[in-house]
């Protein structure tokens, strides 16, 4: 299966944004990618009513799965699927002291998986990537693959690894992240054993080949989910 991240900058309008995600989507399709990951807010704290009908007209036309981060009315920092695909609200808005976050927007109510092609995914936000649970969540319920949009600071880029990786290696699952340009981080492509595939730190296009017989033979040899024992250390 062959996927897509857009390694891209925030857009201060909708047709600034098209302008520059038009060629890129039509480019991802000609190279064989089934879908388009895009950052989060990728048009930065700005809502924008028309942009879903813009992003679902796109994908439409292009033939490709769209998925893109961007304010959405409550506020909500959401993950949508174009076209006519489920959303994920973000579960963890980010709120620390001194740094810009998600101040005011309202926390999603949890996990959204997306079927695809025979395949699962769960789609998470940034943050999330700091709390494991969600993705085991994921993992319980199936998923093979995580779709993250991410803004995540330049100045913290170790850490962005570093957790991109242990996310995919603790649940033998591909991991893709699309972050925003702007932010100084990496997009990033890990594999089910934490393996770092491949990074953009260029504006552009990254395209990703997921190989779901190696996913399969790896969960096969070394089934985790299997091993756990929650009876010796649940604390809820």
């Amino acid at each position: 299966m062959r996927l897509a991240l857009a390694h891209l900058g925030r857009q201060e309008s909708l047709p600034r944004l098209l302008k520059i995600l038009v060629p890129l989507v039509h480019q991802a399709r000609e190279e064989g990618a089934l879908a388009l990951l895009l950052p989060e807010l990728v048009l930065g704290r700005q809502g924008e009513e028309d942009l879903p009908q813009a992003l679902e007209a796109l994908a439409e036309e292009s033939r490709i799965r769209v998925v893109a981060g961007y304010l959405a009315q409550g506020p909500r920092n959401r993950l949508g699927l174009f076209p006519q695909g489920p959303v994920y609200d973000k579960v963890h808005p980010f709120l620390a002291l001194r740094e810009e976050g998600d101040e005011g927007i309202e926390p999603g109510e949890g996990p959204v998986m997306w079927e695809f092609q025979g395949r699962r995914f769960g789609l998470a936000l940034c943050y999330d990537l700091d709390f494991p649970e969600l993705f085991r969540s994921y993992a319980l319920m199936g998923a093979e693959v995580f779709l993250v949009g991410s803004a995540w600071p330049g100045e913290y880029q170790e850490l962005l690894t570093v957790l991109a990786r242990a996310r995919a290696a603790e649940n033998q699952a591909y991991l893709l992240l699309a972050n925003r340009a702007d932010t100084g981080s990496p997009s990033l492509a890990v594999a089910p054993d934490g393996r770092l595939l491949a990074s953009r730190w260029e504006e552009g296009l990254l395209v990703v080949d997921l190989d779901l017989g190696f996913l399969e033979e790896y969960r096969a040899r070394y089934p985790i989910l299997r091993h756990r024992r929650i009876e010796a250390y649940r604390l809820w």
